[in-house]
């Protein structure tokens, strides 16, 4: 290229940099001006929904990717397969789920459930798991189209990444969309909020002190948010307008805060939440809110009940009573991975890879296993406080743990744990994923057990799941395919 032509071409790219610095700009989201807690994508809201059965079903999506979201879509299969009689009605146990929260990889599925309902099965399988989203989001950052907007202060690699989940998963659709018009459970997704090393729940009341309307938030930016990894994923922003709609604490949450004494463990944890809220309420200290990976505070979901527990169980027990519910079944499907290393046999310093691997995945390890052992006291010592009540007025809690590492030793289990954390997987490791699905069911006494209590028959219209494509994994026409995953009878 000619010197000439090449200074020209400098300087139309400077141009539109600049140009761009100047017109990219983060879009807030609306803000209200009076809290209304009657309105909006609120918990408290599907109180009403459980009184129309005796069982309430949660399940949590733990964050790894691709591998997350290929694991719990193995369970919903598993789930679907599994007609139950629950509140006089036989329904498959995945049309009996209340609620489902998703952190990182596994807030992708949980978003996209909430809002398809019993269609996640096999639309997610085509337009996600079949799909090589990371090479979508690679392209997208290194195309030329796309660097002026990168070069704009208030535009990052995870303003891309919801693009890509707008293209491929939710469109426009927002929160009010979920709140009015979703086909499955309500879903909790959770993200790191960086300036204060807390969760944020994207639920209206964890927005209510930032005085803005959750309903304008595009599902797709939430995802995002929960799914920004460090490093790889710029935080993605929120404006915060705390201070400007009169916001107080809820009167019962309040007075639950309000009740622990001095000194104890519960009071501690009380102010604590207290502080949390208190953080988003003053808008001129922080005017906008950066958000991060949901792992990063809580990879399992669990924290999400537990906070619910440590402020107050005891109105939480009440309000389940009143609503006719007699028991709680919680699934937690962990895809943490336990990769092989081959560090420790050369003398060589590790690279750059293995340090970020360790400095992120360690203290994601050794939370998580902090946090599923307090869970499991935690349904342990519930389960102990309901046999001491009258039997109309008991609780049960049923706890099912998914774990990739509690797999039985053997090829399956080598090969689950050694899968990567990324946004693509081939093809037949999202199948190997759905079998260990299915084996950690098989082999879970717990669940097993749920399924006896429940009368669970097998639904044979679920017995296979057809996964139409019009593409095969090379791009190239193929044919309809349709995959066999065991189904577990009790």
């Amino acid at each position: 290229m000619p010197k000439t032509y090449r200074k020209t071409a400098w300087a139309v790219l400077a141009a539109l940099t600049l140009s761009a610095c100047s017109l990219v700009k983060y879009q807030p989201v609306a803000v209200i001006d009076k809290i209304d807690l009657n309105k909006g994508y609120r918990l408290e809201s599907q109180q009403t929904a459980w009184a129309k059965d005796d069982t309430l079903v949660l399940l949590m999506f733990s964050g790894g990717g691709t591998r997350a979201a290929a694991l719990g879509y193995g369970v919903l299969e598993q789930l679907n397969q599994h007609q139950v009689h629950i509140g006089g009605q036989r329904k498959s146990l995945m049309e009996n789920v209340d609620i489902v929260i998703g952190v990182s990889g596994g807030s992708v599925l949980a978003a996209y459930y909430a809002l398809h309902g019993a269609d996640t099965i096999p639309s997610f399988y085509k337009y996600f798991l079949r799909q090589n989203f990371q090479r979508m989001v690679t392209k997208q950052v290194f195309s030329a189209a796309n660097l002026p907007r990168l070069a704009s202060p208030e535009f990052g690699r995870g303003d891309l990444l919801q693009e890509q989940f707008e293209n491929q998963l939710f469109g426009k659709a927002t929160f009010e969309d979920l709140e009015k018009r979703r086909k499955g459970p309500f879903a909790i997704i959770t993200a790191t909020d960086m300036g204060i090393s807390e969760q944020l729940q994207f639920t209206q009341d964890h927005f209510d002190p930032m005085c803005i309307d959750l309903g304008d938030v595009p599902i797709a930016r939430a995802v995002a948010s929960s799914s920004a990894v460090p490093l790889v994923f710029a935080p993605l922003t929120l404006n915060n307008n705390g201070g400007n709609c009169g916001y107080t604490l809820p009167p019962d949450l309040a007075s639950a805060l309000n009740s622990g004494t001095d000194g104890k463990q519960q009071s501690k944890t009380h102010r604590e939440i207290i502080k949390r809220f208190e953080q988003y309420n003053d808008s001129v200290k922080r005017p906008y809110i950066h958000l991060l990976d949901g792992g990063l505070t809580d990879n399992l979901g669990m924290r999400v009940v537990l906070d619910i527990v440590d402020i107050d169980s005891g109105r939480m027990m009440k309000n389940l009573q009143e609503k006719g519910v007699r028991r709680i079944v919680i699934i937690n499907v962990n895809a943490q991975n336990e990769i092989s290393k081959d560090i420790d046999q050369s003398a060589e310093v590790p690279g750059l890879r293995s340090v970020m691997s360790a400095v992120i995945d360690i203290p994601i390890d050794r939370f998580s296993q902090h946090t599923l052992r307090a869970f499991r006291s935690f349904a342990d010592k519930w389960n102990e406080e309901q046999n001491t009540l009258p039997s109309d007025k008991r609780i049960k809690l049923s706890f099912v743990s998914l774990n990739l590492r509690d797999l039985p030793a053997g090829s399956l289990r080598e090969t689950v744990l050694n899968i990567p954390t990324s946004f693509y997987l081939p093809p037949q490791d999202v199948d190997s994923l759905r079998t260990a699905a299915a084996e950690l069911m098989k082999h879970s006494g717990e669940y097993q057990k749920l399924l006896g209590e429940l009368s669970a028959r097998p639904n044979t219209e679920a017995l296979f799941t057809d996964l139409p494509d019009e593409t095969d994994h090379n791009g190239k026409n193929g044919q309809t395919s349709q995959t066999s995953i065991p189904l577990n009878t009790p």
